[in-house]
């Protein structure tokens, strides 16, 4: 039996009953030309049910006594994980909108893996309305993070839509460098190491320093909002799509990055609706935003990545400044991270990782300070059409998972000329800022709006 890697078990000891730690992708599809809705999916469950289960989907985490910090993976034989557990079919009720559609995939994303089995769901949810349907998939943290859930989905997908072969997730075996096992330091890897993190500790340091700079988002020196209190057990989902256009047009007019942008647009729709709230911090909220770590090429989908952190302006009433403010502070956390040695990246975000993962771990998230207020991730996707068996690709939105004290996750990936948002909160902890996903609509607007006048 493998170890777990380092940055693997974090997930495992944050996981709790109120912390789930799966990450989830939700697709949604319509039925082949000429097909029948109801045989169809029918016929396609029983495929998906007969699909081979291949490594790392047959992994099932195994605790020594140093608990969840110390531990092995057993890999079951493919044919040993019950499919019929593991395989889920759901219908909803009319009309099969968009609010049926996340009522439910709340109500499973609250639910937590269980880790006596390997660690990944697929719900196939029918009854949505025209005869689509839509694929809920949940993977463990410990197992990948959402880039690597997102690679196995292009690998998922075709461009040719009378491609009806079937490749579910699970069925895609992992590259045969996507180690599992932690391996031994050497010499050589522990000095780059005791480098990189003196200079990410250095980095870090003028950030404090330098904490009157309101472009500089700096970790824990985060003021305190409804968000950021301990979370309960059920997560609220929801989803939003927009014309990838109206971001890229945005961008190019206002000089910034389709990212600061979504940065931007998150922090209006914030600001909007904790000003309703009568919750509107005077200081900026933060965002922890995921930055790859894979190198050029690497096909793997273990865990690898690093935090960052950025303003998302909230402090900014004009929506065409708050930009300007967001792609300011974004561009000065990218020069940072790319001032650290080759490799400290990751050791840069562990600084404050860690003792967000302590707080957690003891009890003391939601009392103490977090290092951000939320996280914001934006996945790239593929602007071609593409099918899954021979249907095709609607929308896909990428779902997080949220801890104590951080209590918002907004996932962002573009699809098919599309930019697919999915926002996880706990239930509770959102109840107050009513109306965020339609906020988000109104600030892309009034963005746009702010460049016409100019």
């Amino acid at each position: 039996m493998a170890r777990i890697r380092m940055p693997d078990r974090v997930f495992l000891a944050l996981e709790s009953a109120t912390t789930p730690q799966h990450v989830a992708l939700l697709a949604t599809f319509g039925p082949p030309a000429g097909a029948e809705p109801g045989p169809y999916v029918q016929r396609l469950f029983e495929r998906l049910v007969a699909a081979p289960v291949a490594a790392p989907f047959t992994f099932r985490p195994r605790h020594a006594r140093w608990g969840a910090f110390d531990g092995t993976w057993e890999e079951l034989a493919g044919q040993d994980v019950d499919r019929s557990y593991h395989l889920r079919r759901s219908a909803l009720p009319a009309p099969g909108g968009e609010r049926e559609l996340t009522d439910l995939v709340s109500r499973l994303h609250s639910r937590p893996l269980d880790t006596t089995r390997p660690l990944w769901e697929c719900h196939l949810i029918e009854g949505l309305a025209d005869g689509r349907f839509a694929l809920y998939v949940k993977v463990h943290h410990a197992l990948t993070d959402g880039l690597g859930v997102q690679q196995r989905l292009r690998r998922m997908l075709s461009t040719d839509p009378r491609d009806e072969g079937l490749r579910p997730l699970w069925s895609i075996a992992a590259p045969a460098d996507n180690s599992t096992g932690a391996e031994g330091p050497t010499a050589r890897g522990l000095a780059a190491t005791a480098l990189g993190l003196g200079r990410a500790a250095r980095t870090m340091a003028r950030g404090v320093r330098a904490r009157a700079d309101r472009t500089r988002a700096v970790p824990f020196l985060v003021p305190r909002s409804p968000l950021n209190a301990a979370v309960g057990r059920q997560r609220q989902v929801i989803t939003r799509s927009y014309e990838f256009d109206r971001f890229r047009a945005v961008a190019k007019d206002a000089g910034t990055t389709v990212n600061d942008v979504l940065l931007a647009v998150c922090g209006g729709a914030l600001r909007q609706c904790l000003a309703a709230a009568g919750a509107l911090p005077a200081r900026s909220l933060t965002a922890g935003t995921p930055v790859s770590t894979r190198e050029a090429g690497d096909a793997s989908t273990a865990n690898s990545f690093a935090m960052t952190v950025m303003s998302l302006g909230t402090d900014v009433a004009d929506p065409l400044e708050r930009l300007r403010a967001v792609a300011r502070s974004s561009a000065l956390a990218k020069r940072e991270l790319g001032e650290l040695p080759k490799g400290s990246t990751g050791l840069y975000g562990a600084l404050f990782t860690w003792p967000f993962v302590a707080q957690n771990v003891l009890g003391l998230g939601g009392a103490t300070r977090p290092p951000y207020n939320v996280v914001v991730s934006n996945i790239p996707g593929s602007a071609q059409r593409m099918y899954f068996a021979g249907c095709p690709l609607e929308t896909v939105h990428p779902l997080g998972s949220v801890c104590h004290g951080v209590g918002l996750f907004i996932a962002a990936r573009s699809a098919g000329g599309r930019l697919n948002l999915g926002l996880v909160g706990d239930r509770s902890l959102l109840a107050p800022l009513d109306g965020l996903g339609d906020a988000l609509g109104d600030q892309l607007g009034l963005l746009e709006e702010a460049l016409e006048r100019t």
